[in-house]
């Protein structure tokens, strides 16, 4: 895989003024109590905790994620289940990630509107604040990831919630890695060409401390986790552990970095 990490390590040192719609109070030693709805682009490799993990490297205020996490599931599915609401209404939860079905955005985006307006309306009938987990495009059709980034950005700005561009740091990201082998994979995609392999997780995890945290992830560990087993609803599960190569983990952390501050 060729990666020009020149520009990225030029700029990693960087401290933009950040982000404030879903930064968490500073000061705080409460843990943050986040709780995830979607499927298997949050259970893959057990994004949650490795969020968990950077926040503990940075010496942040602890992260404590719990998940409602179902393979292949809609919106509008969790919806209808109500377990997610149910918990929602619970009043515990600091913050709530929110991520729909992988294609939906494409395929109907009428129905992802409506549906985050519902679990909107639950959100901020709690207390705890709204992020939509905005996700990438498929290795094969990397081409809709504009498409799929309007989507979410059209239904933050409607409900005041925030978006953790992951979709964008992961299209930098493909750019930057350049045209793979026949094949191959790109270092963020599992063999599927759809979920997040290790290192796409760990993209994602660096997303999401940046805005969660308003913070820099450059110099944070490379660690992340590795597994593909889908959780029970409750308190996030402990993954195998796994790592991203230091060189790599500097570009990406540079690129989430401009991700969250870009918009």
């Amino acid at each position: 895989m060729q990666i020009s990490l020149r520009s990225a390590i030029s700029c990693a040192a960087l401290l933009i003024a950040p982000v404030a719609a879903a930064q968490v109070p500073q000061g705080s030693t409460a843990p943050l109590r986040a709780l995830f709805i979607g499927n298997s682009y949050i259970y893959f490799n057990d994004l949650p905790v490795v969020i968990r993990d950077l926040a503990s490297a940075a010496h942040e205020r602890p992260f404590e994620p719990h998940v409602i996490l179902v393979g292949g599931s809609t919106l509008e599915a969790h919806i209808q289940r109500k377990t997610a609401l149910d918990e929602i209404a619970k009043r515990k939860y600091d913050v709530v990630v929110v991520q729909e079905q992988s294609t939906r955005p494409i395929s109907d985006p009428q129905a992802v509107w409506r549906d985050v307006r519902t679990i909107a309306e639950a959100v901020q009938a709690s207390g705890a604040k709204l992020v939509l987990y905005e996700t990438w495009a498929r290795e094969a059709t990397p081409e809709t990831q504009d498409s799929l980034s309007s989507v979410y950005h059209t239904a933050a700005k409607s409900v005041g919630a925030t978006v953790a561009h992951v979709g964008e740091a992961w299209k930098a990201f493909r750019t930057q890695e350049g045209t793979v082998p026949s094949g191959a994979h790109s270092a963020l995609f599992f063999t599927d060409g759809s979920h997040p392999s290790p290192t796409g997780s760990y993209l994602a995890a660096t997303v999401f401390f940046a805005t969660l945290y308003g913070k820099n992830p450059a110099g944070l560990p490379g660690a992340t986790r590795k597994t593909t087993v889908q959780p029970d609803p409750g308190p996030a599960p402990d993954a195998p552990r796994d790592s991203v190569p230091m060189k790599l983990a500097t570009l990406i952390q540079e690129l989430a970095w401009r991700a969250v501050q870009a918009k």
